[in-house]
């Protein structure tokens, strides 16, 4: 019976991975412009394909090949051809009717008795409720679905698409449109994060507070901008420093960090500040790189990019390298990387610098992965063991919790206050 099973399985998978095979064909050939079609339509294509390229135009043998009937193959074809070869052509029809005067219409007065519960309620119930009050109180059994037709009719509901299906139109719109970004405005995969050089680069920017201010308060003169993209695989970085924060000087410090990056960039993963949008994205396009944003407020989604911020603070910033002169600043910047990339060991690479690290995965990758597995190995332990530590600690703090509340509900006022000095004492006070 296993064996059986086992064999199933093969057989499904192996059906599967033909199907996914004639579907990437059929796109190729017949959807050039990979407009997005809903299954049935992929399905009509895959027929099609077997007809156009496998059959080489036998509707018989194309219609036996396919399971399907000769004049359903003979059919589709003549839509394709008739619409120019255009896909989308092939999506399915609505299966409303078109005319429905012919269908048994319930009495004018349960019409009425629905008119008159839904204005008794103000016009807040829907169609359920309508439904279930008219069987309760008046014996009447109409289907919910029947009672929306006539509210709709009598004008008491304002139809409205819902704003799931107007963003759902809205992004196949843009899907279709020739102008289409290769951007998402969601984190990327974890596996990116370690599955090559170049695969992910983290960029944010940086306020590098000036020694010396030029005017009181949150001025933009008192600050310079670093730029900063790191990839996420090897840790190598790039840094520039400006005092624009503009989009302009957005794609100027990315083209600079492009050229001395020793590998192409496929994908790269930014916040949503507004030097990120419209004018940069375009370029990232330009340069057939995937856009991927962090989730807004959280920099937990550009973990390594945000921790070598926190490097540059310690290690460098603090030791007296802020200068109010920009090129000097620029200049001390650009030293700072280079220590940073050829000379600066990193725990999480096995104490190999970045450059060593991405010429090992040059020489030897499966070394390198190993190391990487091993961080990772390492981070997750750690996280284990926080997390049981916050839960015993929690554990602890709700017990004292419990036993404040039953003194305050039922015992007298010194046995209060020992609960309360408990309750401070386990510093569930100091969390917020």
């Amino acid at each position: 019976m296993l064996q059986n099973e086992s064999v199933r399985g093969w057989m499904e998978l192996v059906k599967t991975n033909s199907t996914n095979t004639m579907q990437s064909l059929a796109e190729t050939k017949l959807n050039p412009c990979h407009y997005h079609l809903s299954e049935d339509a992929k399905k009509r294509l895959r027929w099609l394909y077997l007809l156009c390229y496998d059959q080489r135009g036998n509707i018989s043998a194309a219609a036996r090949k396919a399971g399907i009937s000769w004049p359903w193959m003979s059919h589709l074809k003549q839509v394709f051809e008739h619409n120019n070869k255009d896909p989308r052509c092939l999506e399915p029809e609505s299966r409303a009717p078109n005319d429905t005067s012919n269908r048994n219409k319930i009495p004018k007065e349960t019409e009425n008795l629905i008119i008159k519960i839904r204005d008794d309620s103000l016009g807040s119930w829907g169609k359920e409720k309508i439904s279930w009050a008219l069987k309760r109180d008046y014996n009447i059994k109409i289907n919910h679905n029947t009672v929306n037709s006539y509210l709709h009719k009598r004008k008491r509901i304002s139809p409205k698409i819902s704003l799931k299906n107007s963003k759902a139109f809205e992004n196949k719109k843009y899907r279709n449109a020739d102008d289409i970004l290769l951007k998402v405005k969601f984190r990327p995969p974890k596996i990116l994060k370690d599955y090559a050089p170049g695969a992910l680069i983290e960029k944010d920017m940086k306020y590098l507070v000036k020694p010396k201010q030029e005017h009181y308060g949150k001025r933009k003169d008192n600050y310079f901008y670093q730029f900063t993209e790191k990839d996420s695989f090897t840790r190598i970085r790039t840094l520039e420093v400006s005092d624009q924060q503009d989009t302009a000087t957005t794609i100027t410090c990315h083209k600079e960090a492009i050229k001395r990056f020793p590998f192409k960039v496929a994908c790269i993963n930014t916040d949503n500040g507004f030097e990120n949008n419209n004018d940069f994205s375009k370029e990232l396009k330009r340069e057939n790189i995937f856009h991927f944003y962090s989730n807004r407020s959280t920099p937990t989604d550009n973990p390594r990019v945000e921790r070598s911020h926190l490097t540059d603070d310690l290690e460098f910033y603090l030791k007296g390298n802020l200068f109010n002169d920009l090129q000097q600043q620029k200049e001390a910047v650009k030293k700072w990387e280079n220590f940073y990339n050829f000379r600066r060991p990193h725990q999480a690479l096995g104490y190999l610098t970045p450059m060593e690290f991405y010429a090992l995965w040059k020489k030897n990758p499966a070394k390198a992965y190993c190391i990487t597995a091993k961080w990772q190995a390492y981070l997750k332990k750690q996280r284990l063991r926080l997390a049981c530590a916050r839960k015993i600690r929690k554990k602890e703090q709700i017990e004292t919790l419990m036993n404040f509340i039953d003194a305050k509900l039922t015992q007298t006022k010194n046995d209060v206050e020992v609960a309360k000095i408990q309750l401070i004492d386990c510093k569930l006070c100091s969390i917020a």
